[in-house]
C-alpha cells in the first residue's frame, strides 16, 4: 500500500505488532470521527513514545467502536543529538507555559520542569497544580502530533527552583543573562546534555543569579536586550540548536 504524505497522525500509548488488530479509545474516537472525519480503510499514522511510527488501516467503524489493523513500522528518529532539559519558572499567565511548552518540545527540548521561587503565585492562590500538569502533559503530546515527534518529552513536577539547580552535577548548566560578558560563541567544547534555566516575567534578582552561579550554572548573554520569558526560554533553545544541535 502506498502511504500518503499528509494523513492523520495519533499518539497511542501501546505496544504494537504488525497485523495485530487494536480498538481505539473513546477519545480517539470522538477525535477521529469528529475533527479529522476519518472514514473506513482510511490509514492512520501512530506513534507510540519510541523512535518507531506505525501505519494502520481502518478496518471497522462505528459511533462507538474503531478497530484498526497495524500493517507496518518504520523506525524514525528524529531526536536532537542535545539533550536539554529547561527549567522554566511559572509566569503568571498560563498562556505563556503553554506556549513555552509547546515551541520548546517544536525545538527540541526533552525534559522541561517548572520551577517555584518562593513568592509563586500559585502557593499564594492555593491553586491545584496536578490539574496543571495533566494540561501541560496533553499540550506535549500534541505538540509532538504536530511537529512529528515520537518521543514525547517528559513534564515534571514543579520543585523549588535551588533544588532544582544543585542536581546532576555531570550536566553542562546554563543560565541566560544579558549582562554576562560570555557569549554562546564561547562554549567551544561540544555538549551533549544541557540543563538551562529561565526566569519568570520580574527575571532573576542579581543575589538569585549569583546563588545559581554557585550551583555550577555558566552565565551567557544572548545579547543586549531584555527578553520575555517566553521569548527567552525559544531563543535559548533555539541558539543551542543552532551551536551544537540539529539547526
Amino acid at each position: 500500500m502506498k502511504i500518503k504524505k499528509n494523513i492523520p497522525r495519533i499518539y497511542i500509548q501501546e505496544h504494537f505488532n504488525i497485523n495485530e488488530i487494536y480498538i481505539l479509545s473513546k477519545d480517539h474516537i470522538h477525535y477521529l470521527h469528529k475533527v479529522l472525519r476519518i472514514k473506513h480503510e482510511d490509514v492512520l499514522e501512530i506513534f507510540n513514545d519510541t523512535n518507531h511510527i506505525f501505519f494502520a488501516k481502518i478496518i471497522y467503524m462505528s459511533n462507538k467502536i474503531i478497530k484498526i489493523k497495524i500493517f507496518l513500522k518504520q523506525f524514525k528518529n528524529i531526536e536532537s543529538p542535545i539533550h536539554i532539559h529547561l527549567g522554566q519558572l511559572i509566569p503568571k499567565n498560563d498562556k505563556k507555559m503553554d506556549f513555552i511548552i509547546q515551541k520548546s518540545i517544536e525545538m527540541g527540548v526533552n525534559i522541561i520542569t517548572p520551577l517555584l521561587s518562593e513568592n509563586f503565585y500559585l502557593k499564594k492562590k492555593n491553586l491545584n497544580i496536578s490539574n496543571k500538569i495533566q494540561r501541560w502533559k496533553k499540550i506535549a503530546i500534541a505538540t509532538c502530533q504536530q511537529c512529528k515527534r515520537n518521543i514525547i518529552p517528559e513534564i515534571r513536577h514543579p520543585i523549588d527552583i535551588f533544588s532544582w539547580c544543585e542536581k546532576r552535577k555531570h550536566d553542562t548548566k546554563i543560565i541566560f543573562h544579558p549582562e554576562s560578558i560570555m557569549t554562546i560563541h564561547q562554549l567551544n567544547t561540544p555538549l551533549k546534555y544541557i540543563r538551562i534555566i529561565i526566569g519568570s516575567e520580574q527575571g532573576f534578582s542579581y543575589n538569585e543569579i549569583q546563588k545559581i552561579i554557585q550551583y555550577g550554572f555558566i552565565s551567557i548573554k544572548l545579547g543586549p536586550r531584555i527578553l520575555r520569558t517566553e521569548t527567552a526560554a525559544l531563543v535559548s533553545v533555539t541558539a543551542l540548536q543552532l551551536k551544537f544541535g540539529d539547526l
